[in-house]
């Protein structure tokens, strides 16, 4: 599948509300708000990564003018600022959270997790340590695998089926570990081009940044094909 073919926009946010002096990919509320409101306006179908991996796995056409809203890291931010804004347009999200970083500052907490996975968002791996899998023993890439969903699912009381490799990180042997562990499907940032169609595990998304507050930039980041404009690279 080349970059001229269709792909439903897989949205990845990481913090929402104010700047601070660090690294995080941050967006506003109110344009985070406002990105909200153009989705409802022009009538995308927001769709679930359930959904998506099970089209990816009949092999079936992608849906146009649909989307994904997905979230890193699981920042504070996500509990008090973007869930009650999605909540307010009916939309669903996923959330991916590193069980070492859940209820540290600046991060939600365990109760914050099961609550919203309770309100239909989906809470998924984002490893136990938050590590870059292609630099880690493969010994240990299966526990921050295994172990993260292990915990999670046992702190929120609902199954984990879905992982994000922190900084879009993966190889084939990392993918195959993936599925082993037991997730159906998991996200990256790689701007990977599958010549044999899209690959559940390794479900590509599109970084959402404040940059994104210009409406003509965040609808070609919705067109579906926005890998006509940005360079693809191989997995790492």
């Amino acid at each position: 599948m080349s970059r001229w073919s269709y792909h439903i926009p897989i949205l990845g946010y990481h913090r929402i509300g104010a700047f601070r002096s660090d690294h995080v990919p941050t967006i506003s509320a109110a344009a985070f708000e406002r990105q909200l409101a153009l989705l409802a306006a022009l009538r995308y179908r927001v769709l679930s990564l359930e959904q998506i991996a099970r089209i990816v796995e009949r092999g079936e056409r992608m849906p146009r003018h649909s989307v994904v809203i997905t979230f890193d890291d699981g920042y504070v931010e996500t509990y008090t600022i973007a869930w009650p804004l999605l909540k307010r347009h009916h939309f669903s999200a996923a959330v991916f959270i590193t069980p070492n970083e859940v209820n540290t500052p600046g991060f939600i907490t365990w109760e914050q997790a099961a609550e919203m996975s309770r309100d239909g968002i989906v809470i998924g791996s984002h490893t136990l340590r938050h590590s870059y899998l292609p630099l880690v023993p493969p010994d240990r890439v299966a526990e921050e695998l295994s172990e993260s969903k292990r915990v999670i699912e046992e702190r929120i009381g609902r199954p984990v089926k879905f992982l994000s490799y922190p900084v879009g990180g993966f190889t084939r042997q990392i993918q195959q570990q993936a599925q082993q562990a037991g997730y159906a499907a998991a996200c990256t940032t790689n701007r990977v081009a599958s010549l044999n169609g899209p690959d559940q595990f390794a479900l590509r998304r599109i970084k959402i940044t404040e940059r994104d507050a210009i409406v003509p930039l965040f609808l070609a980041k919705l067109s579906g094909y926005y890998d006509l404009f940005r360079q693809l690279r191989a997995p790492s």
